[in-house]
């Protein structure tokens, strides 16, 4: 576990040169998922040639499961979920023909073990923030802002 996590960690830089920004994303959304990609990629054991093959696919199903979310005209949860698991069906079938029925198997378990990380990483870095001096604070403040302006 921390051997991937440091994996991911020293991959980030050069996945984030590998997908260009999107007009308007957050910079923390595109870390992010520039975590994700690296994660997803080892998780899968993915191929240059399979990563052509997945990543359009993977990224119609997020946009599918995007839309879906953001949807405020389905008002009941259970019709939201069944909507959802329409998605995942459909999309396991083209994830089994992309990398195979074992790879493909593992797509959702890999995605939610890397959300469930993600969630564990910002739980301790709130934990870290919650325990900081009011001077480490404005330190840490004051950083963020230069690199923010940094990267402007």
């Amino acid at each position: 576990m921390k051997q991937s996590l440091m994996l991911l960690l020293l991959l980030i830089p050069f996945f984030s040169m590998a997908q260009p920004p999107r007009k308007g994303m957050h910079p923390d959304r595109e870390r992010i998922e520039s975590l994700e990609v690296a994660y997803l990629t080892k998780h899968l054991d993915l191929s240059p040639e399979d990563a052509q093959k997945f990543w359009p696919v993977f990224n119609k199903y997020r946009s599918e499961v995007s839309a879906v979310n953001g949807n405020t005209s389905i008002t009941d949860p259970l019709d939201k979920q069944q909507k959802m698991l329409d998605i995942r069906k459909k999309y396991r079938t083209e994830f089994n023909k992309t990398l195979g029925q074992e790879r493909g198997m593992k797509v959702y378990s890999s995605e939610e073990e890397f959300r469930r990380m993600l969630k564990n990483a910002a739980q301790m870095k709130n934990r870290v923030r919650e325990n900081q001096s009011p001077m480490m604070k404005k330190m840490i403040e004051k950083k963020r802002k230069e690199m923010q302006e940094q990267r402007k």
